[in-house]
């Protein structure tokens, strides 16, 4: 069955549910859980998701007992910004925001297709057939192209949708599975062939697919990213997380 309305929702909030072990239900009501990380341990980090009306802190251990933030916000009926986590913490110590990620999912009743341009073609790639081409669209890129995309070159990915210009590949679209009900996507366009709507159209066509095959697509992309961020808006995704992280530095040490 398609995923959309009450079905779709109960997908992605399942998802984070599990995540983070609490009730669904949970993310309805404005609140704030703070979860002591280990892996986090001694790096002065904290990374908040806002999921519907709830906030999620993951925090170094380290962190909670030097600004005592557990019994100032955890369970407070808030939803954390990060305005109050300065405001919580004692006067030595600067918040900063280092990032922000728009985690938007698709519901596949407003997705809307992006026709793929003329003289274009779409298709799904398997490793083992096209790996030339792939590897060629690979080394086009730079580095740091393949990082923003969050493509491992030596581990592709079990779903591939390519965008062809003859027998080039120029754009790439492809998605890991996320408890195999949800699709993590990443998209990677040939440097010179952007700008050209090749990034909505491949990942359009990755979208259908999803769709038919009852998954749920997810486009994660950071917030300054603006070209990227036009990807989702234009095919339907809605920003349904907010995943903040964040730096603690003790300015009495600057």
């Amino acid at each position: 069955m398609i995923k959309t309305g009450q079905e779709f929702q109960e997908v992605v909030y399942g998802y984070w549910s599990r995540r983070f072990t609490c009730d669904r239900n949970n993310f309805k009501t404005l609140g704030t859980h703070i979860i002591k990380e280990e892996e986090l341990n001694g790096t002065n980090k904290a990374i908040v998701y806002h999921i519907d009306k709830m906030s999620v802190v993951r925090i170094d251990p380290l962190l909670v007992r030097k600004m005592r933030l557990l019994d100032k916000l955890d369970g407070k009926a808030i939803s954390l910004a990060v305005n109050d986590l300065q405001a919580s913490a004692e006067d030595k110590y600067r918040i900063e925001l280092t990032s922000t990620l728009l985690d938007c999912f698709l519901d596949a009743n407003d997705f809307k297709p992006h026709t793929v341009p003329a003289d274009f073609t779409a298709r799904r790639v398997f490793p083992e057939n096209g790996s030339a081409q792939l590897s060629d669209l690979f080394h086009a890129c730079t580095a740091e192209d393949l990082d923003e995309a969050d493509i491992y070159v030596d581990d592709p990915d079990p779903v591939i949708y390519g965008m062809f210009d003859g027998e080039s590949m120029v754009a790439y679209a492809s998605h890991r599975y996320w408890d195999n009900v949800i699709a993590d996507m990443g998209v990677l366009i040939h440097p010179a062939y952007r700008s050209r709507g090749l990034g909505k159209a491949v990942v359009s066509a990755l979208c259908a697919w999803c769709i038919q095959n009852e998954i749920v697509p997810m486009y994660r992309v950071f917030d300054d990213h603006t070209h990227s961020v036009k990807i989702p808006q234009a095919l339907g995704f809605k920003e349904l997380v907010v995943i903040e992280s964040l730096k603690c530095i003790d300015t009495s040490r600057t």
